[in-house]
Formats: structure tokens, C-alpha cells, sequence
């Protein structure tokens, strides 16, 4: 009966350390195993959620920076088409700002800055009292004030009149074969615009006339 004993002694001891071993490899396999493989899987599927977030995030500032480059471009193109250089430039080249590669505004703000240095270079003449003479034949219509075959008398006006602020150019040219000397205070592209503008400027003189040249 003592061996019996025993042997159900031995036979519950291999059990208890059968179930130990099950238990600790159970446990090793839990932790070592299943679990850093679940908790990969849900790090991956967080990164997965937080890439997917960054790129709708990205994609919604992309439409909203298009929105508004666009809207920059609209508003510096009124500006360029009613001559407000400044305001042009300011927001041409915050557009290009946005989009760095966009050759549009970039064109615009090389065509603006052009504007503004020539505005620049009139300006520094009429401070200047400079009186520019044309001779050669530009094909410009110019608004002139007064003419004279005195070209001393011509220029003594022309540079009372640059001293004033005005932009002249005193324009050497013939009538009935003499040499005349027109005090031009403006010139345009077309006739048109020319004669259409000698009414703002005939307090010069009383009366403001176009000459082609």
C-alpha cells in the first residue's frame, strides 16, 4: 500500500511539473510571443491612422494654399491692369512665394519691377529738371505745348516746365522746311489716346496739340 502511495506520489509530482512547464511555456509564448506581435500589429495600425491623418491634413493645406495663390493672382493681375504697380508687386510676389516654381508671377514681378524703375528714372528726371530731346523719329504721338524755331526760347520753357515736375522732351522737327522746337509734355502709343488727352494738358499753354514723330 506504501508503494501505491508512491506511486501516486511520483505520478502527481510529474503532473506538477508538467503543468509547470505548460504554464511557464504558456507565459513565455504570452509574452515573448503573442503579445509584442499584437502590440506591433496595433503599433502599425496607429501609424497607419496618424499617416493617413498627416496626409489629409497635407492635402487640405494644399487646397487651401491653391485657393489662395489663386486668389493672390486674380488680385495682382487688377492691379496690374490699373496700373497700381506697389500693390502688384506686393502680392505677385507673395503668390510666387506660395509656389516658388510658378514661372506666372515671377513674369508679372519682372514686368512690374520694369514699370517701377521706369517710373523711378522719370521721377529722378522731373526732380532733376531734365528736358529730354528727341531727333530721331520714334512713330510715338506726342502732346505738344508750344513750338518755336527758337530753340533757346523752346528750352527755356521746356525747363520751366521739368522744374515744375513735368516730364518734357523737346522734339526737333520740320515744318515748311524750317526747324521747329515742340515742347512735348506726354507721348502715347496711338493717336487716340493722345488726342485724348491734350484737354489735361492745355492750362500749359491754352491749347495742346498731337504730333506724330
Amino acid at each position: 500500500m506504501a508503494e501505491g502511495s508512491n506511486n501516486s506520489g511520483k505520478i502527481a509530482g510529474m503532473i506538477a511539473v508538467a503543468v509547470l512547464v505548460l504554464a511557464g511555456g504558456a507565459g513565455a509564448w504570452y509574452w515573448f510571443m503573442y503579445k509584442p506581435k499584437q502590440e506591433a500589429k496595433e503599433q502599425a495600425r496607429l501609424e497607419q491612422i496618424a499617416a493617413e491623418e498627416a496626409e489629409r491634413e497635407r492635402q487640405e493645406r494644399e487646397a487651401q494654399k491653391k485657393i489662395k495663390f489663386e486668389e493672390l493672382i486674380v488680385l495682382a493681375d487688377t492691379a496690374f491692369n490699373q496700373e497700381n504697380w506697389e500693390s502688384a508687386r506686393a502680392l505677385y510676389a507673395e503668390a510666387s512665394g506660395l509656389y516658388p516654381k510658378q514661372q506666372y508671377p515671377k513674369g508679372q514681378l519682372a514686368l512690374v519691377n520694369a514699370k517701377l524703375d521706369e517710373i523711378a528714372a522719370l521721377e529722378a528726371r522731373k526732380a532733376a529738371g531734365i528736358v529730354e530731346t528727341v531727333s530721331d523719329r520714334t512713330g510715338r504721338y506726342y502732346v505738344i505745348v508750344s513750338s518755336s524755331i527758337d530753340d533757346d526760347l523752346a528750352m527755356d520753357y521746356a525747363k520751366k516746365l521739368a522744374n515744375e515736375g513735368n516730364s518734357i522732351k523737346i522734339i526737333e522737327h520740320n515744318a515748311n522746311d524750317l526747324p521747329f522746337y515742340g515742347v512735348a509734355v506726354a507721348d502715347f502709343d496711338t493717336w487716340e489716346d493722345a488726342e485724348s488727352s491734350t484737354t489735361s494738358f492745355s492750362h500749359f499753354s491754352g491749347e495742346a496739340w498731337v504730333l506724330k514723330f
